[in-house]
């Protein structure tokens, strides 16, 4: 009876060292970003883990360089962290691969009372047949930025839904009007975010890749029609000249001399994330969000909010309820909330972008500007046109088309053997 009881005693001494084991967690947490997301991030884990001494939380952060290469290999090796940040353009593969890489949020704890159900419905923010393999980060997107006055002054409304049709009516009354006018600022990145567009409105929804296959999608003929289209933004005075607006590429606008004049351009194309920057530059004028342009008798929008990244959840984790927990309190907490702000542009949940304006962190128009964005039922650009090699052609292309230099016919042909070969290559 005495050895009995002297061994059940040394049982229950074992006991809280193999709870405690047990109970001890260990995640990694992968992002990409600049320093001021990587420092919030950061805060938000240490947080958690004060709240939970038994769980270690890793971060692997650094650029975007190299993050979608190195995510797939981890993936398909078994490796990947627990709980991941990834680009929109990629998740697809991801979530549907039949290797079963995501977790379903719908499967577990995670709470989705906070976001819209239609938003997080689609396929750019995590939503596959009704089911979640992750969650937006936040709402960004392209932005059509209005110049209050100019607009009044030639009578034009941004804010009623529109047509590609009457936006080329509108450019001809402007330039007419004022022949140092023109109705949009964009430089051939932005108006490759309109093109991309309009394309998927008039070629039945179409992406230029085949998402499935890794195929151009693109006839040549298709591609003739969508430079034909880029030709007749700059011969209809839509968009100033490409020779004008080569000093204004990438993130530069704001800096052009006729937009922070404020007189010489009715709106222009931007980003959810650049329109503060561009309407700070003219501060002798009022702007608004208007909406995006549409091809008359189309029923596919294709103008997509586009979140900026998705957290989602590695299947293999061994820790899957306490990542889920950890995802839960980075989502849906407020203390969470109120410390990463706008680092990932604007909060994907209403109570996130309340404690950001409260905050300061957010202006009006960029709220605005995000409502227009979310209101489109978009459809993403594919993981390989997203690729900057297929974009610095396409860039190229425009250019070539805005310069005279080529034909439509010259350089879709030119860029239809030039995106096989790309394809090919991946």
């Amino acid at each position: 009876m005495k050895k009995i009881l002297a061994l059940l005693l040394v049982l229950c001494m074992a006991l809280p060292v193999v709870a405690l084991a047990e109970d001890s967690v260990t995640l990694r947490f992968s992002w990409w970003g600049g320093d001021e997301r990587h420092a919030a991030t950061i805060a938000v884990i240490e947080q958690y883990e004060a709240a939970h001494p038994n769980v270690t939380i890793e971060p692997e952060y650094g650029s975007s360089d190299g993050y979608n290469d190195k995510l797939a290999t981890q993936l398909s090796g078994g490796t990947a962290p627990d709980i991941i940040q990834i680009d929109p353009a990629f998740l697809p593969s991801y979530a549907l691969s039949d290797a079963g890489y995501l977790v379903d949020l719908k499967t577990t704890a995670f709470d989705f009372s906070l976001g819209d159900p239609a938003y997080y419905s689609l396929p750019m923010n995590g939503g596959f047949d009704g089911k979640q393999y992750g969650v937006p980060s936040g709402v960004s997107g392209a932005a059509i930025l209005v110049n209050n006055e100019m607009a009044a002054k030639f009578g034009l409304d941004f804010h009623t839904q529109y047509t590609w049709d009457d936006l080329f009516a509108w450019a001809k009354q402007v330039h007419e009007a004022d022949p140092e006018v023109y109705l949009f600022e964009a430089n051939k990145t932005m108006i490759a975010v309109a093109v991309a567009s309009w394309a998927k409105q008039n070629y039945e929804g179409k992406t230029y890749f085949d998402p499935n296959t890794k195929t151009l999608n693109y006839s040549e003929e298709e591609l003739a029609g969508v430079f034909t289209f880029v030709k007749r933004l700059f011969d209809e005075n839509v968009v100033a000249p490409v020779s004008y607006m080569a000093a204004y590429e990438g993130d530069n606008m704001q800096n052009d001399p006729n937009w922070v004049s404020g007189d010489k351009y009715v709106a222009c194309f931007a980003y959810t994330s650049t329109c503060e920057t561009l309407a700070a530059a003219a501060p002798n004028n009022t702007f608004s969000a208007g909406k995006f342009p549409l091809t008359a008798g189309s029923d596919i929008a294709a103008w997509n909010s586009n979140c900026p990244q998705v957290f989602a959840i590695n299947a293999k984790s061994a820790n899957l309820d306490v990542a889920v927990d950890f995802l839960n309190y980075f989502y849906n907490d407020e203390t969470a909330m109120a410390t990463l702000g706008s680092v990932r542009s604007v909060p994907p949940t209403a109570r996130a972008r309340e404690i950001c304006a409260e905050k300061g962190l957010i202006s009006d128009l960029l709220a605005q500007a995000c409502d227009v964005c979310t209101s489109y039922s978009g459809i993403p650009d594919d993981s390989l046109y997203n690729g900057s090699e297929a974009k610095q052609i396409m860039w190229d292309a425009i250019e070539e088309v805005g310069y005279g230099a080529a034909t439509p016919e010259q350089e879709a042909q030119n860029v239809f053997d030039q995106w096989t070969d790309y394809a090919a290559s991946k």
